[in-house]
């Protein structure tokens, strides 16, 4: 299951203006194509985050169509390049801005662009999903372990 996540505006003209960002259906297969398999992905290097970001979106959509749930998934990006990974809408419950970051620890640094978002997107929920094993409470941004997160989006 390949995915197209279009960029999210409120105005569907708008969101056709922009191009969406794509996401193959398997990791391996992306780095096979970079002709990077021999390279070692590890927690220091720009690829792991790029991968853990990727491995999350992947997750969230092929639950979401496994529960049958009827969320959207999109990116958000400004004109002057702030950007959110994802933004889900999900039927009946507020909008879901998620950052997801591979750190070992989340600090408020990373919450700075949700924050900024939230008074853009009054009434929406936001969410950091990294690999810090302790759930935090920052301000208006819930940050969770990524596998909590991916419960707590999808309402279970």
């Amino acid at each position: 299951m390949d995915i197209f996540l279009p960029v999210f505006h409120r105005s569907l003209r708008k969101r056709q203006l922009r191009n969406p960002k794509f996401y193959l259906f398997n990791t391996g297969i992306k780095k096979a194509l970079e002709c990077t398999l021999t390279v070692p992905l590890l927690p220091q290097i720009s690829a792991y985050g790029a991968a853990f970001e990727h491995f999350i979106i992947l997750e969230l959509k092929r639950l979401s169509e496994y529960r049958e749930l009827d969320y959207k998934f999109f990116y958000l990006q400004t004109h002057d390049g702030a950007e959110v990974d994802l933004v889900i809408e999900r039927p009946g419950k507020p909008l879901a801005l998620v950052e997801i970051k591979s750190s070992e620890r989340a600090d408020e640094s990373m919450f700075k662009s949700l924050e900024s978002f939230k008074r853009e997107l009054p009434g929406t929920e936001l969410f950091c999903f990294s690999r810090d094993p302790y759930r935090q409470k920052h301000k208006h941004v819930l940050a969770l372990p990524w596998q909590e997160g991916i419960e707590e989006i999808l309402g279970t």
